[in-house]
């Protein structure tokens, strides 16, 4: 079942061709561009434009069938080839590049610092994921599965149906999936998933330091993103998974720090940001607006909530241009986030007949939505719905935020709603007041999202994972913090800043997980060539006359080093990776189903039933991601998935499929008086086509079974199922059943009690 070396060396050069073609091309594009930027900045603009001739080329071959290895590797050169041949043909010669003002050593250090202790933190779960594999909720729902089936179908264009929640997560912006499963196309395997979030890691800790580069204040700026970077929630979630969040994040951090650094054209030699630029000067030429739109693109291909603050940043930024700049503004921030990010929006415009956002009810415009049944993972309060409710602050809010953001989070979220206010009334500069804006209205806009207090009321187990969705506008705050006048002017007090900041984020990463000895010589690897090398080279390449070659040779013996020890990881991971099936849906669920088919190969596979079926269904997808693994629903105009309500349609479903095996609970909700609750496994049961080869009668939340499938199941068997006996005798027997349970457990908290008050 392991991927063979040879394979590994094919896939490993495909990777190394597409690098060089695509580091080549965004070189080039941003010498066209913006010439004029330098150092960090310039570093940060060749990555954002890298992300983006990349998902320009998967998108183009995955629209006409061809997301397939040799096609992969072809587009992902000749697109870039492209690029840079006209870069190379239009960019401008001679042009004098900005400096950044002076950074002190000492804070210089404290920057790389704290930079290469977030990545070491992060590379104990990714390494961790290297050996079990990916856990994550999200992440075996709904992101890897998407992965698997763009290379299993070669296509970006089928809809891949997950579940029947009234989510709809198969509309989501994909980009960042469509990565996932490139590397799978070229690896036979998803090894690489669990390292690929320490790649946005990277751009996203540049960002943050190129925010506060023209004002001097990169170190500050780093740090203040550093801390949120490093928030429980994020470590929680992040490193080791196929979640999204922190490819979004650096890309909506490089929109903003390009904006800024925008005002460079118009600033003094010395690099540092003219508060009172020429009135009649332009904001920001054409080359800053085009790039801030491509990462604008980039944040929004990855997650629909980035259109928050990249839409209020977009319009705030027309708004300030003046009347006879607003529609250049508008073309050269518009067109690059159409062109780079449009590409799942415009999509699901073709499915639903015209609207971009299905996931999001437009009010009085009445656009098409799918029609999903009114099913969610946990129902749907937002954070609004328990604002006038003490016990709720006090037993779920406060400490839930105390593992997102650490024992200094009314600190922290009291800090930067301050920052951002303050900016908003207080800054001269009207692109950061702008920033400042859309991380208070990111912030709002959180606490009115339903879901972000998900669970039964009063009881939101949703709240801690969801704080995802404020970070956005914490992350804007955090990295605006210290390019507050009175902050920076004089020297001293932005020296006191950057302290200040350093020593809440040493306090916020005492919560850090556990540091395996095992795993530091990966976390000391990862931390070099994300920070070390790339820094230590800069400086070199910018402050020395060691010839080229030397840099070049540096970064090869790097990447060498990464390629041996790649292969280890790749035989070790397809050895071990989810051997410990507990670790799936750990409050339940499917482990003998998990374990029946993980060395399964090319299989079809239904799931059916509640859902554990499927939030873990990346475990069915086989080691080499190979099964087809199908959620069973019914499909509907706009793109609608929905259950089955009937026994006849079920079973046709499952024969039009032609599935190998079916993987099931009893009912399709946990609950005998839910609204959607069919009996699925007894439309199956006893069907002379099929036979029980697994059952996991004694676990919560229900039973699972795995059926082997011989041939065509019967639908007129349907007709002698007593539908009377499968709803009624059923529920009474679960009632029973439910109401035992409960007299259990209140005879077990009674004698708890007695006992208690006894000792006492």
């Amino acid at each position: 079942m392991t991927p063979s070396l040879a394979s590994y060396i094919a896939g490993v050069l495909q990777i190394a061709a597409i690098c060089g073609a695509t580091w080549y091309g965004s070189w080039w594009l941003r010498r066209w561009i913006v010439p004029e930027f330098s150092g960090a900045l310039a570093r940060l603009s060749e990555l954002t434009i890298a992300f983006a001739l990349v998902t320009i080329s998967l998108e183009l071959v995955g629209s006409v069938g061809l997301l397939k290895e040799v096609w992969i590797t072809a587009a992902c050169i000749v697109v870039p080839l492209i690029g840079a041949g006209l870069a190379y043909r239009y960019a401008p010669r001679n042009v004098e590049q900005i400096a950044a003002p002076a950074v002190p050593t000492w804070a210089f250090l404290v920057g790389v610092a704290v930079a290469s202790w977030c990545v070491a933190e992060w590379a104990f779960p990714t390494q961790l994921s290297l050996d079990q594999g990916m856990f994550g909720g999200d992440t075996t729902w709904y992101h890897m599965p998407a992965s698997a089936r763009f290379i299993q179908d070669a296509s970006t264009i089928p809809l891949h149906f997950t579940d029947a929640l009234r989510l709809a997560v198969w509309f989501y912006p994909q980009n960042s999936e469509l990565m996932h499963g490139a590397l799978m196309g070229l690896m036979e395997s998803d090894w690489l998933s669990p390292v690929f979030n320490m790649l946005p890691l990277g751009v996203a800790l540049l960002a943050c330091w190129c925010v506060g580069r023209p004002y001097g204040v990169g170190p500050a700026t780093l740090v203040g993103g550093a801390i949120l970077l490093s928030a429980g929630v994020m470590i929680e979630t992040q490193p080791g998974e196929g979640r999204n969040d922190i490819v979004a994040f650096a890309f909506l951090i490089a929109f903003v720090a390009f904006l800024i650094n925008g005002h460079q054209r118009h600033a003094p030699k010395s690099g540092a940001v003219d508060e009172k630029p020429d009135p009649n000067a332009p904001l920001l030429d054409k080359g800053p607006l085009i790039l801030a739109g491509i990462a604008a693109g980039l944040a929004i291909s990855m997650k629909v909530s980035m259109l928050a603050p990249v839409g209020v940043i977009l319009i705030g930024m027309i708004l300030i241009s003046g009347r006879a700049r607003a529609l250049t503004t508008t073309l050269c921030l518009g067109i690059p986030m159409l062109i780079v990010g449009g590409y799942w929006y415009v999509r699901a415009m073709f499915y639903t007949g015209g609207n971009p956002v299905p996931a999001i009810g437009w009010g009085p415009l009445k656009l098409p939505q799918p029609d999903q049944m009114p099913l969610d993972p946990r129902p749907r309060f937002s954070v609004a719905h328990y604002i006038t409710e003490p016990s709720i602050y006090r037993w779920w809010f406060f400490p839930r935020l105390d593992d997102a953001f650490g024992i200094l989070f009314p600190l922290i979220l009291i800090m930067l709603a301050a920052a951002a206010l303050w900016l908003v009334i207080k800054s001269r500069n009207k692109i950061v007041r702008v920033i400042a804006a859309a991380a208070l209205i990111t912030a709002v806009v959180y606490v009115f999202t339903p879901l972000t207090a998900a669970g039964q009321e009063f009881q939101p187990r949703g709240f801690f994972t969801n704080t995802r969705y404020l970070l956005p506008g914490l992350l804007l705050a955090a990295v605006l913090l210290p390019l507050i006048r009175q902050l920076r002017e004089p020297e001293q007090r932005a020296k006191k800043v950057l302290i200040f900041l350093t020593v809440v984020y040493a306090i916020t990463v005492l919560t850090s997980p556990k540091w395996y000895p095992s795993f530091l010589p990966g976390a000391i690897f990862l931390t070099l060539a994300i920070v070390w090398a790339p820094v230590g080279l800069s400086w070199l390449n910018d402050n020395t006359k060691v010839p080229r070659g030397v840099i070049i040779g540096c970064v090869a013996a790097i990447a060498l080093v990464a390629a041996i020890w790649g292969r280890g990881e790749e035989v070790g991971y397809a050895e071990k990776h989810y051997t410990r099936t507990t670790l799936f849906l750990q409050e339940g669920g499917p482990q003998e189903a998990f374990e029946f088919t993980r060395d399964m190969r090319d299989k079809r596979i239904a799931l059916a039933g509640s859902g554990q079926m499927f939030f873990g269904q990346y475990g069915f997808y086989g080691i080499d991601r190979s099964n087809h693994v199908q959620y069973i629903g019914q499909e509907g105009p706009n793109g609608t998935y929905r259950l089955i309500d009937n026994c006849r349609e079920f079973v046709e479903k499952i024969n039009e499929g032609d599935y190998d095996y079916i993987i099931t609970s009893e009912y399709t909700q946990d609950s005998p008086d839910a609204d959607y609750w069919y009996p699925v496994r007894a439309w199956i049961d006893g069907d002379p086509a099929v036979d029980l080869v697994v059952a996991e009668e004694d676990i919560t939340p229900q039973p699972d079974y795995v059926y082997k499938v011989n041939g065509k199941l019967d639908p007129d068997r349907c007709e002698k199922l007593d539908r009377s006996e499968i709803y009624e005798v059923r529920k009474e027997a679960l009632r029973e059943k439910a109401e035992a349970e409960a007299e259990a457990e209140a005879e077990a908290a009674a004698e708890e009690a007695a006992a208690e008050a006894e000792s006492q």
